[in-house]
């Protein structure tokens, strides 16, 4: 089967750097449980009163947390390996996913990766990469933790895969890799 990957959350657990680093960037005391979601599903932003200019600022202190601190989930290098082939659309910039793939030893797994910022795209859930990846590769599955990791797929009829998200948009769920039995 060919899939299509996203990263943060779906196979690097890096939500905890990512919440850290945005109450670092807001100056504010919040809470952590409480951020989560909100950076999740893209409301963060405006709910705190954090302006979009600081947006690279939470960039750059999310890339200098050690990468160990972004561990791998359990299992997904085993269904990376079954997958006939594997492509990568994260909203990620490339130096960052970069540096996480080649950490990480994933580069390999990956023929291809799409990084919105840095190749045209518009972000998720925008359609174009994910168009372009199935019309290039013949993607048929496609994993993430969010909806907006699943809409675009949907609506190009792949099927879709919730990692410990249940959602409307996902034909699968699974809350870890080592019950992932699709294929």
């Amino acid at each position: 089967m060919k899939v299509l990957w996203d990263l943060d959350g779906t196979i690097i657990d890096s939500w905890p750097t990512l919440v850290e680093a945005f109450i670092q960037v807001s100056g504010k005391d919040l809470d952590r449980e409480d951020v989560l979601p909100r950076l999740k599903y893209g409301t963060a932003y405006s709910d705190y009163g954090v302006p979009a200019y600081k947006i690279t600022e939470f960039r750059d202190i999310e890339r200098i947390f050690a990468h160990d601190r972004k561990p791998l989930f359990p299992f997904v290098q085993d269904v990376l390996l079954r997958a006939d082939l594997n492509v990568l659309v994260t909203h990620r910039n490339r130096r960052s996913t970069e540096a996480l793939l080649d950490y990480w030893d994933l580069s390999p797994f990956f023929m291809e990766v799409i990084c919105p910022e840095d190749d045209g795209y518009s972000p998720k859930p925008d359609i174009d990469a994910y168009e372009y990846l199935q019309k290039r590769y013949g993607i048929q599955l496609a994993i993430g933790d969010q909806e907006t990791d699943l809409i675009p797929a949907r609506a190009l009829g792949m099927a879709t895969c919730s990692f410990q998200n249940p959602n409307e948009y996902a034909d699968y769920c699974f809350s870890c890799y080592s019950e992932f039995k699709i294929f």
